[in-house]
């Protein structure tokens, strides 16, 4: 149910707008004011009626309205005065829409209806400031403007409900409830005592049943108020309601469920505009109509006056295009309708801005744990790796070096107890070196194996000359290659040159060459060559061993325990060295591929790419 304040804001902009269509209101009042032969009749004409009927020429009043006041100087009339300087700043208000001129005017207004005395006339203006506070947004100036308007009214000995109502309406938007209802039965005391007309106790002791309805310990009082409600309605006569306040009364009549007290009240409201002309009343009467018969579920009634409501709203907006007025009054309400959608378009672009950044940020999140959970898992089956290569290894030594270690602790034993004949410690002595020398080899190759684990082993690359590290490392192991009588060939040239670690490079060789010897059987041959294609530099170590099978090779670079192979001679090793050739090439930017088969041989070539 549509609050009665709001009724009497509609209706009385309303009032404003619509009476203004009819431009012979202005012609005639300028013609009576002309016309008028003493200055008391020029101001009685002057301000018979507010300025809202005369808005279609607000130009035109402005100028009467200024005349009006010279004369009411010149006489010394204090309330013409005062009339004149408040019509004005009604006129800029709702005629010009310049709430910034018309609160100047105000403000004079204010200084003559106090010099006055007329506590009516002061409570009118700080009705009309609460007003414009209230558009601009000032709450807490709104609701001194107010308090002050009721203040005076109530003083005055012909009070107005206007100020109470919208008092009413603002406190119970704010739910500022106990002051609503206090207000309410200041204004039913006052039309009480002053024996206002029935139609503004209707209206008073309505609100006090609005107010009384947040009250539930109260149902007494609500009732009995909503009872003399409705005894008042029953008791105003016909002739007493004017055409201005007919909707108000028809509106509480149908809160009240006398909807058809509500309607005949409509009816009548059709009759008046008809009979005058007035689109507004009639599109009020039209639209009331229209929402009663839906109410009461009579559907096609109510489609005929919500069609008719239609018609004279498209004819009212067209009556109201054709003078400045009323397309002021479009254009405010075009703006405001605007600000509204903007407002909400721009409520909406936060919501989705909002959802975007929650959406952006869950999933940043997600990504986040996300990465971290795979990161832990990562570490978490590296380190399980490396556990477990840290058990192969174990197992890899305590098996290949107990051998080794064990004949030399016989051989040392059998030397220091004097068993052995000349001949017998001479065989003893070289087969001690050569287990010595696996020993060391297999030390070199954990060492520098587990370095490379720690991130010790980072290449320092330089241009290196490739034939004196092959040098070197063929004669390192020629003892073990003599052994087997095992032929070595270098076809390197000494000009072959490689961007590379060159410690990193010795050792790629020497264990390279020692695998190479420990498959190769007595009298076999390896090759060492190597070739330059483009950017590439290719290393390769070819021997005529025993060869391996492809299962095998697939598991050469890896850490096993079983990965480790007695050569030819019975040679033991910790299988670390293939491994440990594998990450140093890689580390300087070189691949490494084995072409293999058994009794075949076995080529390794390296590859590095050259800057």
């Amino acid at each position: 149910m549509k609050c009665i304040y709001l009724l009497l804001c509609f209706e009385f902009t309303l009032q404003i707008a619509l009476k203004a269509q009819n431009k012979s209101s202005f012609d005639s009042l300028k013609t009576a004011f002309s016309k008028a032969t003493s200055d008391t009749a020029k101001l009685r004409i002057l301000f018979a009626d507010r300025p809202m009927k005369y808005m279609s020429n607000s130009d035109g009043l402005l100028t009467l309205y200024q005349e009006g006041y010279m004369l009411a100087k010149r006489k010394n009339d204090k309330v013409a005065r005062f009339r004149a300087i408040h019509y004005t700043a009604l006129t800029y208000m709702y005629g010009k829409l310049n709430e910034e001129l018309a609160y100047k005017w105000l403000q004079k207004a204010l200084v003559e209806a106090t010099a006055a005395k007329n506590n009516l006339f002061i409570g009118t203006v700080y009705y009309a400031m609460g007003i414009i506070h209230d558009h601009q947004g000032n709450r807490d100036e709104m609701y001194k403007a107010f308090f002050k308007s009721a203040d005076y009214i109530e003083k005055a000995p012909d009070p107005v409900v206007g100020p109470f109502n919208a008092l009413s309406v603002t406190l119970e938007n704010d739910k500022r409830w106990e002051e609503q209802l206090s207000i309410n039965k200041r204004m039913v005391a006052l039309m009480e005592r002053t024996k206002a007309p029935l139609t503004q106790l209707v209206i008073a002791y309505d609100a006090l049943v609005n107010a009384l309805r947040h009250f539930p310990n109260r149902k007494q009082e609500f009732a009995y108020y909503r009872n003399k409600t409705l005894a008042t309605i029953d008791s105003v006569p016909m002739s007493a309601i004017t055409p201005d306040v007919l909707l108000i009364i028809a509106s509480v009549c149908h809160k009240y469920n006398r909807s058809d007290l509500a309607i005949n009240y409509a009816q009548q409201i059709l009759n008046w505009g008809d009979k005058n002309g007035d689109l507004a009343s009639k599109c009020l009467a039209n639209s009331f109509l229209s929402e009663v018969y839906e109410e009461q579920k009579n559907y096609q009634l109510a489609l005929k006056y919500s069609r008719q409501f239609h018609i004279l709203d498209t004819q009212h907006i067209e009556s109201r295009l054709k003078d400045d007025a009323g397309k002021k009054i479009i254009k405010a309400q075009a703006d405001y309708e605007i600000a509204l959608k903007q407002n909400e378009v721009e409520r909406q672009q936060l919501y989705t801005y909002l959802s975007i950044a929650v959406a952006v940020l869950v999933i940043m999140l997600s990504i986040a744990i996300y990465y971290i959970y795979r990161r832990e898992q990562a570490r978490k089956a590296e380190f399980q790796q490396l556990n477990a290569t840290k058990d192969k290894l174990f197992a890899i030594l305590s098996h290949d070096l107990r051998s080794p270690v064990g004949v030399l602790e016989n051989n040392v034993m059998l030397t220091n107890w004097g068993a052995l004949t000349q001949e017998e410690f001479v065989e003893a002595t070289q087969s001690l070196g050569q287990e010595i020398r696996q020993v060391r080899t297999m030390l070199d190759n954990v060492l520098h194996w587990s370095i490379s684990q720690l991130g010790g082993m980072k290449p320092n690359p330089k241009t290196t000359y490739v034939l004196p590290i092959i040098e070197a490392e063929t004669k390192l192991l020629y003892a073990s290659a003599e052994a087997k009588r095992i032929k070595i060939t270098s076809l390197i040239s000494p000009q072959a040159q490689l961007v590379i670690d060159s410690n990193h490079l010795a050792i790629i060789i020497r264990n390279l060459l020692q695998n190479a010897i420990k498959f190769t059987p007595a009298q076999g041959e390896i090759s060492i060559k190597s070739a330059e294609k483009g950017k590439q530099f290719q290393l390769e170590i070819k021997d005529t061993g025993m060869g391996i099978s492809q299962e095998r090779v697939r598991k050469l670079f890896t850490i096993d325990e079983n990965s480790s192979q007695q050569g030819t001679s019975q040679e033991k090793g910790t299988g670390l060295g293939l491994v440990l050739v594998k990450e140093l090439v890689e580390a300087n930017k070189g691949t490494i591929e084995i072409e293999s088969e058994l009794g075949e041989g076995t080529t390794f070539s390296i590859t590095f790419q050259q800057s």
